[in-house]
């Protein structure tokens, strides 16, 4: 079940930020198009720096799902098993409390920024554009929360995924190599 909410969600992010990127393309081409012209549109340097915070925060959520930001898994995996499984639930425990504070200020950020406006689409109100914050640090923590269970299984296990990642496509070149000489050395 917890597997089927996780891919449920990465397909939803992956959905997003395709839209928003192909939405920020559409923009930038548009803008520079009507700029050759000699009309360049007001609103685009607004939105195109809205889309691309947009962009960037639910990538960035996307990536908690796969688990590619920064770690130390080398460092946990170095460590004795107990003391790598602890590290690991503290250092997700820091991650969930920090992006909690982050939702619940940047929730406490929206009830001020409803009284503002974009200056070029004023009915755009910057409580919806500021609004990715919260958003993005719930979907951080929920996939934080479900992916969680797979990093301690790491730490128990002495797995380093990054390492392990590595390894892997060290041995997928090496079989496509020897795969490569088998075929040149038949003809």
């Amino acid at each position: 079940m917890v597997s089927f909410i996780e891919r449920a969600l990465l397909r939803c992010l992956e959905v997003i930020c395709l839209v928003l990127l192909l939405t920020l393309t559409a923009a930038v081409v548009y803008s520079t198009t009507a700029r050759t012209l000699g009309a360049s549109p007001s609103w685009y340097d607004e939105i195109a720096s809205v889309l691309l915070a947009w962009l960037t925060y639910f990538g960035a959520s996307y990536a908690v799902f796969l688990r590619q930001h920064m770690s130390f898994g080398g460092l946990v995996a170095a460590l004795p098993r107990p003391a790598a499984v602890a590290l690991a639930l503290f250092s997700e425990l820091l991650v969930i409390g920090y992006f909690a504070v982050v939702a619940w200020y940047g929730n406490a950020v929206l009830a001020v920024a409803k009284w503002d406006s974009l200056l070029s689409l004023r009915w755009l109100t910057l409580d919806i554009v500021q609004s990715i914050i919260p958003i993005s640090a719930v979907i951080m923590i929920i996939g934080t929360l479900l992916t969680m269970p797979r990093a301690l299984r790491n730490a128990a296990a002495g797995i380093d995924p990054e390492h392990a990642e590595i390894e892997q496509a060290i041995a997928e070149a090496e079989r496509e190599n020897a795969a490569q000489a088998r075929t040149e050395t038949r003809t």
